[in-house]
């Protein structure tokens, strides 16, 4: 009966022992950011990133200068820019300033914004240097190695 029990351990552990050998391949696990925070609604002190997108800009004197057409974001997820389309009569151009130039001013309700203000006038954001998002940069890049 023991030779029995012996045997049926000798015969799983040679089973066994070719697993354990194996490597084990799988896909190794990415380190996602926990969540444990849900917000269900938006602070006074808050803006929501679709208002901004779109909003009205001018200049310190009330000069239109153009609408804001996007926002860049970093990796913490903090907002570094926002791009402004410049409109004239030979088309429009984007633009980034930095958020922090931003003068963000909200409707009388207090729950949208209203527009934005710049230091900047129309003709410096006109003489401003294009801003170029990541995509037109690698775009740029392969047609410079092609040549």
């Amino acid at each position: 009966m023991v030779a029995r029990h012996v045997l049926a351990a000798a015969a799983a552990l040679t089973m066994l022992v070719p697993a354990l050998a194996q490597d084990n391949h799988a896909p190794s696990r990415i380190s996602l950011p926990a969540t444990g925070v849900y917000p269900v609604r938006q602070d006074s002190s808050q803006l929501l990133g679709s208002n901004l997108i779109g909003a009205r800009v001018v200049s310190i004197n009330n000069e239109t200068i153009g609408r804001v057409s996007n926002l860049v974001v970093n990796e913490n997820g903090a907002v570094d820019a926002a791009v402004i389309s410049v409109g004239g009569l030979f088309g429009h151009k984007e633009v980034a300033v930095t958020f922090k130039s931003l003068i963000i001013v909200r409707n009388k309700m207090r729950d949208a914004i209203d527009h934005v203000t710049l230091a900047a006038t129309r003709d410096d954001l006109r003489q401003a240097a294009e801003f170029k998002p990541l995509s037109q940069q690698m775009v740029e890049q392969q047609a410079a190695l092609k040549r």
